[in-house]
């Protein structure tokens, strides 16, 4: 969308640059070329680097693709006779010099994406589990990658049985350790490539049945690809199956992140005679702080420390046990501040900081992170993503009490659903929905 955007809007600025009046031909002309740009250029990541010298690269397909382009509007304006409509300088500029300013928009981008989005400056730490043809060509091309930083690679068998293992890439252990090296070492992507053992008889059906005039499909084992709803996908021509990535990479981790320091500061501004009067609410109901700050999970299980306005007696359960309908720990404020949700308020401050965004997974205390963990499949890749001050679980009725094990099972398939179909709409949506929420939310106590 951004480089669609780009096309049509430079060919407004040269337009204007060169007295040429922006009538209906060039408003055709940019209605055109936008449509054409968003079919071809929406692939190309914004911020994946273009090294345009490189065969096969973003840069290069880029330029391939705007070459097109530009093939079909000459086309296009031989046929209709339109051409003469037209300032030849404007378009001979336009043609000759878009790819550069791509190219720039491409480099802020970057700029402005490690600018709000640290993390995404380093490339991401990624090993590969087992060793074959496969996986030495995606070692070889994870190793240019300026996107990725390839640790090494996990297999039960030593080289010698694996055809020379992954040359330049080091051995790290056994296929069963790797589970625990991502742990301890905060590896950011696993490619998992199926072993020869796995793969040799499949490809001997299909080379014999390469020989009929059957279309052919392979068809995995679908209960391998449970943990998220796999998405066909190719890394640097190589083709891969993505189990369970974050939505919030690039540039849409940029959209999200722009948009939460945007609704944070505007909300923590606009709230504060609300925020004074319930911190004074609270410091009036019971002895103790106003604030109330746990530990908490956070992106990738990294732990932070989340402030709510306090609701209950000071107390020393609070940590390890979860608040019921009843509970006689709640307060008078705090029964009002917990049923409409504004006791949540000061996590604004979390999402100004980068430690949560506005909508995303609700972040559970450690004692139920721990155990849920361990009962719940696929729990942990609600940590995929920041946590969030309100989620698609909340409005579907998820608030509160997680009772028993259903409960949370119910939670975590909420938030993997939010995860695999993130878009800044679904964001708003949710938002709207806990506004409307706020008042009328059995669940919420």
């Amino acid at each position: 969308m951004v480089y669609a955007l780009t096309v049509v809007g430079y060919l407004y600025l040269l337009a204007w640059l060169y007295r040429q009046p922006f009538e209906a031909q060039y408003q055709l002309l940019q209605l055109i070329a936008g449509l054409l740009a968003y079919l071809l250029l929406r692939r190309h990541e914004l911020t994946t680097p273009w090294r345009p010298t490189q065969a096969g690269s973003i840069g290069t397909r880029v330029l391939i693709d705007w070459s097109w382009i530009v093939a079909a509007l000459l086309f296009l304006g031989f046929f209709s006779r339109s051409a003469e409509s037209y300032s030849r300088v404007v378009l001979l500029v336009w043609f000759l010099t878009t790819p550069l300013v791509l190219l720039g928009v491409h480099l802020l981008s970057m700029l402005v994406l490690r600018g709000l989005v640290p993390d995404s400056a380093e490339g991401r730490s990624a090993i590969i589990v087992f060793a074959n043809d496969s996986a030495r060509v995606l070692g070889e091309k994870l190793s240019r990658s300026s996107g990725y930083k390839l640790l090494g690679y996990f297999d039960d068998r030593d080289e010698s049985r694996t055809g020379g293992g992954i040359p330049g890439v080091r051995l790290l252990g056994k296929a069963s350790e790797s589970a625990q090296y991502v742990k301890d070492h905060n590896v950011q992507v696993v490619f998992v490539v199926l072993p020869d053992s796995g793969s040799r008889r499949a490809i001997e059906s299909l080379d014999a049945l390469g020989d009929t005039t059957a279309s052919l499909y392979y068809v995995p084992d679908f209960f391998v690809f449970s943990m998220l709803k796999a998405k066909v996908g190719e890394f640097e021509g190589v083709p891969v199956l993505q189990l369970a990535e974050t939505p919030f990479y690039g540039v849409d981790g940029l959209v999200k992140r722009v948009f939460d320091i945007a609704f944070g500061i505007l909300a923590l501004i606009g709230l504060i005679p609300v925020l004074l009067g319930i911190a004074l609410a609270v410091k009036l109901s019971s002895p103790g702080p106003a604030l109330f700050k746990q530990v908490r999970y956070g992106l990738n299980g990294k732990r932070f420390e989340v402030y709510k306005f306090r609701s209950m007696v000071v107390n020393t359960e609070s940590d390890t046990k979860q608040a019921s309908r009843h509970d006689n720990r709640i307060t008078r404020v705090g029964h009002i501040i917990r049923k409409t949700s504004l006791d949540e308020l000061p996590q604004f401050w979390n999402v100004v900081k980068g430690e949560m965004s506005v909508v995303g997974p609700r972040p559970h205390p450690v004692a139920l992170n721990e155990n849920s963990r361990r009962e719940v499949k696929r729990y942990m890749l609600r940590h995929k993503v920041k946590p969030g001050v309100t989620g698609w679980a909340q409005v579907n009725g998820l608030r509160g009490e997680t009772a028993n094990i259903e409960l949370m099972e119910e939670r975590i398939r909420f938030d993997l659903e939010y995860i695999r179909n993130w878009s800044p709409w679904f964001d708003i949506k949710i938002i709207v929905r806990t506004v409307v929420l706020v008042f009328r939310d059995d669940m919420a106590f």
